[in-house]
């Protein structure tokens, strides 16, 4: 586990076609859905120093938003970045006046659940997630729809 955060340890927002292009790369390993990642999706990169370790994304809406594909690579997975993430993503959220944030999860929903989320029926989703290409098409029907108020 991550006992100290190193102070070069970092969510980096992403802002040229390489970093998008390192995201992608990092989903697609991790066969997460990539076919909507476009100027609407507010991606990050967790850096440490020069090395990627791991990328998260967000759909924003006016008072929520959409948690999309937390990522860590392999060899890092497990030591904590995952719930450093998260934590820094919560932040920026609340200071952007979010208060609620989902998710939907084939795999992670037990970490989730550490991280203080709930499961929800696909229906109590606002419209503005359930309209989106991630809720609608790409995560099968069988994904756990997540929440957390903020």
């Amino acid at each position: 586990m991550i006992t100290e955060i190193s102070n070069a340890l970092h969510l980096k927002i992403v802002v040229n076609e390489e970093e998008k292009q390192e995201v992608i790369t990092l989903l697609q390993q991790e066969q997460l859905p990539v076919l909507d990642i476009d100027d609407d999706k507010v991606l990050y990169l967790l850096k440490n120093t020069d090395q990627t370790i791991g990328t998260v994304g967000l759909e924003i809406f006016e008072d929520c938003a959409l948690l999309r594909s937390v990522s860590i690579i392999k060899e890092e997975q497990g030591k904590g970045y995952g719930k450093f993430i998260n934590q820094e993503i919560e932040k920026y959220v609340k200071d952007a006046g979010i208060n609620c944030l989902y998710l939907l999860t084939t795999t992670a929903k037990d970490f989730f659940d550490k991280q203080g989320y709930c499961v929800i029926n696909r229906e109590e989703a606002p419209l503005s997630v359930q309209r989106t290409a991630e809720f609608s098409s790409l995560c099968p029907s069988s994904a756990v729809v997540m929440k957390k108020k903020i």
